[in-house]
C-alpha cells in the first residue's frame, strides 16, 4: 500500500498542475522513487560580492531547484561561456545525484581549456554547487550533513581578511581592535607592508627596512589584540626564499597562526626548506586546483597547513578529498575565499565536514560587513535563516541544500550586471 501511494505522488509531481498542492515535503519524501531529471541549466552574471559572481540555477522536473556561484574571471563572461555551451549539454536529462559521474564528464570535455585549471573550472565548480543544493534538498538534508557522512560542527570560525589602516600607528591599531574584538571576530590575515603594491609586482626582493616595518607593524597589532587573538600575515605568494625566511623571522615574536604565500605559487623544493627553516607556520593553496596541485605540497611535507579555496580547487567533492589526503598527513585545513555569500555559504558547508578545520577567510570590507551584518557581500541575497556571521563564526542552516532561499528581487534591483536578462 505504501508503495502505491508513493508512486501516485510521484506521477502527480510530475504534471505542473500537481505541483500546486502537493506539500513541499511531500514532495521531498517521495522525489527518490524514480530518478529527478535535470530540465534546465541557466547562468546570469551579478556583483553580489567585490567581483563579478556568475550564478548558477539548475532546474528539475520535479520542481526543485538547486543555486550555486562561480568563481570569478575578469567579467565573469568565460564562466558563463562554459556553462550554457559544454556544462549544460552534459547535465540535460541526468540525475543530479550522479554527482562523480557529471564531474567527471564536464572535466573531461573542458580538460582542453586549461587542463582543469582556469575558467573552465570556475565553471563546473558553480555548478556542482547547484547539484550539491539539489542533493540535499532531494534527501532533505543540509549539504553540511551530508558531506563525509556528517558534520563536525554547527558553525565555522572565520578569519577577517582585514587589517589596521596603518599598522605603524597604534592609535590605528586600537581602532581596528575595537572594530574586530567588538563584532566578535578571534582571527584576522592582514597583507605585509611592501614598497610596492602586490598586484603591481616588480621583484621578490624584501629589504631589510621593509622587514623591519613588519615587524613593528605586526607587533603594535598584537599588542592591541591580545596574546589570544589569532593574526595571520599575509604575502600574496611576492616574495624570494631569502626575504621569506628573513620576513618569517622579523614577524616570529608576535607568534602568527601562519605565514600565507610566502613563497611563487609553484611547488618546488624551496617550499620544504622554507617549511623546515621558518620559525612561524607556513600555509599555501589559494592558487592551487584540484588534488594534483596539492599533492606535492602535502606529500612533501612543503607546507604545515593548506588553504583551498573551495570555489577555485574543483568544488566540494574535490575539497573533501584533498582534505582528506592532507589528514593522512597530520596537516590541518583552512579555506581561501573570495567569492559572494553564495559560495561562502558553500565553502563553510565543506569545512563542516573537516575534522581539523582551523579557520575561513571572510571579507568585511563592504559597508554592509563592516557594520556588523554578513560577510562577502550583501547577505540579504540569501534568504537565510539565520545570521550569516556571529561572532566571528559562519552560521550554517539545517534546511535542505545550503539553506538558501534566493531573493531574487533583490539581486534584479541591486545586483545584476548591466545588459544581463534574469533567468525564468
Amino acid at each position: 500500500m505504501k508503495m502505491k501511494r508513493r508512486k501516485f505522488i510521484r506521477n502527480l509531481a510530475l504534471t505542473t498542475s500537481a505541483l500546486t498542492f502537493i506539500s513541499y515535503l511531500d514532495l521531498l519524501a517521495n522525489s527518490l522513487a524514480g530518478k529527478v531529471k535535470i530540465t534546465n541549466v541557466q547562468c546570469v552574471l551579478t556583483k553580489i560580492g567585490f567581483r563579478v559572481s556568475p550564478l548558477v540555477k539548475i532546474t528539475t522536473d520535479v520542481g526543485l531547484v538547486g543555486i550555486g556561484e562561480c568563481h570569478h574571471d575578469e567579467n565573469g563572461y568565460g564562466a558563463k561561456d562554459i556553462i550554457q555551451n559544454v556544462c549544460k549539454p552534459i547535465l540535460m536529462g541526468n540525475d543530479p545525484l550522479d554527482l562523480e559521474y557529471l564531474i567527471f564528464k564536464m572535466s573531461t570535455r573542458t580538460s582542453y581549456f586549461g587542463g582543469n585549471h582556469g575558467i573552465a573550472t570556475h565553471a563546473i565548480t558553480g555548478v556542482e554547487f547547484a547539484l550539491w543544493d539539489l542533493i540535499g534538498k532531494i534527501t532533505e538534508q543540509p549539504v553540511h550533513k551530508i558531506l563525509g557522512g556528517g558534520k563536525h560542527v554547527s558553525e565555522v570560525r572565520a578569519y577577517a581578511s582585514s587589517g589596521p589602516k596603518n599598522m605603524l600607528d597604534m592609535d590605528s591599531c586600537i581602532e581596528f581592535a575595537e572594530l574586530m574584538k567588538g563584532q566578535g571576530w578571534t582571527a584576522c590575515k592582514t597583507n605585509i607592508l611592501r614598497d610596492q603594491d602586490w598586484s603591481k609586482l616588480n621583484n621578490r626582493r624584501l629589504s631589510n627596512p621593509e622587514v623591519d616595518r613588519n615587524a613593528k607593524g605586526y607587533a603594535n597589532m598584537r599588542e592591541a589584540l591580545g596574546s589570544d587573538f589569532d593574526i595571520a600575515v599575509h604575502c600574496h605568494w611576492e616574495l624570494d626564499f631569502d626575504s621569506a625566511l628573513r620576513l618569517a623571522n622579523g614577524v616570529a615574536p608576535i607568534r602568527p597562526i601562519w605565514m600565507e604565500d610566502p613563497l611563487p605559487i609553484a611547488y618546488n623544493e624551496q617550499w620544504i626548506k622554507l617549511t623546515e627553516r621558518s620559525p612561524v607556520p607556513i600555509l599555501t593553496g589559494e592558487n592551487l586546483y584540484t588534488r594534483d596541485d596539492f599533492r606535492p605540497f602535502i606529500v612533501n611535507q612543503g607546507l604545515n597547513l593548506i588553504e583551498i579555496d573551495v570555489s577555485m580547487a574543483g568544488g566540494l567533492l574535490e575539497a573533501k578529498k584533498i582534505a582528506d589526503l592532507a589528514e593522512l598527513y597530520y596537516i590541518p585545513v583552512c579555506t581561501h575565499n573570495v567569492a559572494g555569500p553564495i559560495a561562502t555559504i558553500a565553502s563553510a558547508s565543506f569545512a563542516a565536514s573537516v575534522r581539523e578545520f582551523v579557520a575561513h577567510e571572510a571579507f568585511i570590507a563592504n559597508p554592509i560587513n563592516r557594520n556588523g551584518k554578513g560577510i562577502n557581500g550583501d547577505p540579504d541575497i540569501l534568504g537565510y535563516d539565520k545570521d550569516m556571521i556571529k561572532n566571528g563564526h559562519i552560521q550554517l542552516s539545517d534546511r535542505p541544500g545550503f539553506g538558501i532561499s534566493l531573493n531574487e528581487k533583490l539581486i534584479q534591483e541591486k545586483y545584476l550586471i548591466d545588459g544581463e536578462s534574469w533567468w525564468d
